[in-house]
């Protein structure tokens, strides 16, 4: 089913929980919300404002009752009106006057600015914040961050749809990438044709990129360097793509040329338990029994664990609820959309790191990146 999805099919229609957002407003006695999160503005308007990410005011105003708003800046005005199901678009000035005035007269148009208003206090700096109870000074700003993680945990099938191709998308680029290295290919260029390949596949925008060879495998979160790959020399990438604001999240390792027997029988056991936390996820498991059998998966092996979590949420945040560790309270349920992911890693030596992306189901859970061979250590 994966493998038929075209990037159009899943564009139409409004893909956030805005019924569960405004029951959610009537249950909070809030006279409206306003999203000003990257995350929480795309999850309102169905719209993606890149510049939003480099830290320029977006804000989605969703009342209890009434039309819907948006405030942008104005070079975003003409884009977002296009984009978005919510048509009333506001615009301010960039490097002008403090946008927070123009919410102001927007709030106050609509009878807003002396009510109950939910808003994500943890967004703001704390200048902003000040500023912005200043300007609303008759206002009840209550934080309504809770509202949205709660809503963000259980995806749409909209949403299911779209993390589904971003993920078959994003698994596809590694695996055309793969086929390609070659001793003597440069770390840095291998980590361009990814970033390529996850274009060509549908991608928006790169989300993130790491790619190492040989020893720098050994290294989570690096930078691709000048290094030039050798037989025998380990390949890992933990990848991720933007797919209308959606991230992707991908880890595969392989060896150029054959593998050494000490490479292939720690891949195995990683593997081993890469296996049985994926078979432990299924709905009504709390999430922390999931970590259980991960942990107890890697001391039975003898593999180091010195991580907090097996895998994460993924949505609109690359990590969202629920986390895959000991202290969440999370108990799993259909439509969350996970990526779960084993790893060990030695720096300045050796790392191995298996992800997937998985949905939980009625009955249990479907993993979406399957075009790779993950049981062996993939030999190129």
């Amino acid at each position: 089913m994966c493998h038929g999805l075209r990037k159009g099919d899943v564009m139409d229609g409004i893909r956030g929980n805005l019924t569960g957002l405004q029951e959610a407003i009537v249950a909070s006695d809030l006279d409206c919300i306003i999203a000003t999160s990257p995350e929480n503005f795309t999850y309102t308007t169905d719209t993606v404002v890149w510049t939003q990410k480099m830290g320029r005011l977006a804000v989605a105003i969703i009342p209890r009752e009434g039309i819907p708003s948006i405030l942008v800046a104005e070079q975003e005005k003409g884009y977002v009106s296009q984009q978005s199901w919510i048509q009333e678009v506001h615009s301010y000035v960039a490097h002008g006057p403090s946008p927070l005035s123009s919410l102001k007269e927007i709030l106050s148009e609509k009878g807003l600015a002396t009510g109950r208003i939910g808003v994500e206090a943890g967004f703001f700096k704390t200048s902003e914040y000040a500023e912005l109870t200043a300007a609303l000074p008759e206002a009840e700003l209550v934080n309504s961050r809770p509202i949205f993680d709660k809503l963000r945990v259980i995806k749409t099938p909209e949403e299911v749809n779209l993390l589904k191709f971003g993920a078959v998308a994003t698994e596809r680029a590694l695996l055309a990438t793969y086929a390609t290295i070659r001793p003597g290919d440069r770390e840095r260029s291998v980590a361009g044709r990814i970033a390529g390949n996850m274009l060509q596949n549908g991608a928006d925008l790169p989300a993130f990129l790491f790619l190492t060879i040989g020893a720098n495998t050994g290294h989570a979160h690096s930078s691709p360097t000048e290094y030039l790959a050798e037989l025998g020399d380990l390949v890992k990438s933990d990848v991720g793509a933007y797919f209308s604001g959606y991230f992707s999240d991908v880890a595969r390792t392989a060896v150029l040329g054959g593998a050494s027997v000490e490479q292939r029988s720690l891949y195995e056991r990683l593997y081993e338990v890469h296996s049985e936390t994926l078979a432990s996820i299924r709905p009504g498991v709390p999430v922390k029994e999931v970590f259980q059998v991960a942990t107890e998966g890697y001391k039975r092996v003898k593999i180091p664990f010195p991580f907090s979590f097996a895998g994460h949420g993924i949505g609109l945040s690359a990590h969202e609820g629920p986390l895959l560790g000991a202290d969440d309270e999370t108990i799993l349920a259909p439509q969350m959309v996970l990526a779960v992911e084993t790893r060990v890693r030695w720096p300045g030596q050796a790392g191995y790191h298996i992800e997937d992306m998985v949905c939980v189901t009625e009955t249990g859970l479907e993993v979406w990146t399957q075009d790779m061979e993950t049981r062996r250590l993939m030999e190129i």
